[in-house]
């Protein structure tokens, strides 16, 4: 992988690995669905005057056929994601949240080889089995059985979000090979903001809080603007490799995010932590260096 895209990837599995705490923190004063209204209408007042100025005139046509590939991509990357996963953080932990979501590359996987027809390797079977044994271990602590204890209904919800972020990433290189990143992520946000507004109106207008601390603004600022930088990088490298390849790496999200619990709340970070992150990333390497000599 080229320096550029390395450099654009870390940056997104970083933002990703930290929304997790950061919609915890935004959840304890805002519903769910408004949460994620109100992340994306500011991520799209961000994107919508870039691409303004970008193309001036010139705005990339679409015909109706794309309109309907966005408004997809856009429920996939926008709408079913956010609602699953704050919803089912209510019910679940954020520890048994990120084992199941990192679980979208196997369904990008079962994507790729269906619909893209990707080559799947036994390499590739062997990365996945290892990432996701790691991950589990990590994010459990080796203690697996702490899984079946937990509400069904939430662990559910963030299986869901695993399978339609895989779906994004097939949707969006779709889209990719005729729109650049920064115009994919600005529609899918816009069409993404308008139904989640919806939404949130109709199940939540009762619940909207009458202020917010300061501690939550700043998470939602957080979690919109970064959320803007990190889809781009994410998009960039897409268009430029193979779905798989790319969405493999999300395994390492739940080692990021031990990291940044050490480094940001003094977490500490033990042998068993190195050993299980180990794992998880030699399933990554085995899928990312299977086709170099």
């Amino acid at each position: 992988m080229r320096i550029r895209y390395l450099f654009e990837t870390t940056i997104a599995l970083l933002v990703f690995a930290a929304a997790y705490a950061l919609i915890r923190i935004a959840l304890s004063e805002i519903p769910p669905l408004t949460l994620g209204a109100i992340r994306f209408i500011l991520a799209s007042g961000i994107m919508l005057p870039l691409v303004l100025v970008r193309y001036r005139g010139n705005a990339c046509k679409i015909v109706r056929s794309d309109l309907l590939v966005f408004t997809v991509l856009a429920i996939v990357q926008i709408v079913i994601p956010n609602a699953l996963q704050n919803i089912g953080l209510e019910y679940t932990t954020a520890s048994v949240s990120s084992v199941l979501q990192s679980t979208t590359p196997v369904f990008t996987l079962l994507f790729s080889f269906a619909l893209l027809k990707e080559r799947v390797g036994p390499k590739d079977l062997v990365g996945v089995i290892l990432g996701i044994t790691g991950v589990s271990l990590l994010s459990t602590g080796g203690n697996l059985s702490g899984l079946g204890g937990l509400v069904f209904v939430g662990n559910l919800l963030q299986l869901g979000v695993a399978a339609s972020y895989a779906a994004s990433g097939i949707v969006g290189k779709v889209l990719l090979k005729r729109f650049d990143p920064v115009f994919v992520v600005t529609v899918s946000f816009v069409i993404g903001a308008f139904v989640l507004t919806g939404f949130a109106t109709w199940q939540e207008i009762n619940k909207w809080p009458s202020s917010l601390s300061t501690e939550v603004v700043v998470a939602v600022l957080l979690l919109s603007g970064l959320y803007c930088v990190a889809l781009v990088s994410w998009y960039d490298v897409l268009q430029h490799t193979s779905v798989f390849r790319l969405y493999v790496l999300l395994f390492t999200m739940p080692v990021l995010a031990v990291l940044i619990s050490v480094l940001v709340l003094g977490e500490t970070f033990t042998l068993m932590d190195i050993l299980f992150s180990a794992l998880t990333l030699s399933g990554v390497a085995i899928t990312q260096f299977r086709n170099q000599k």
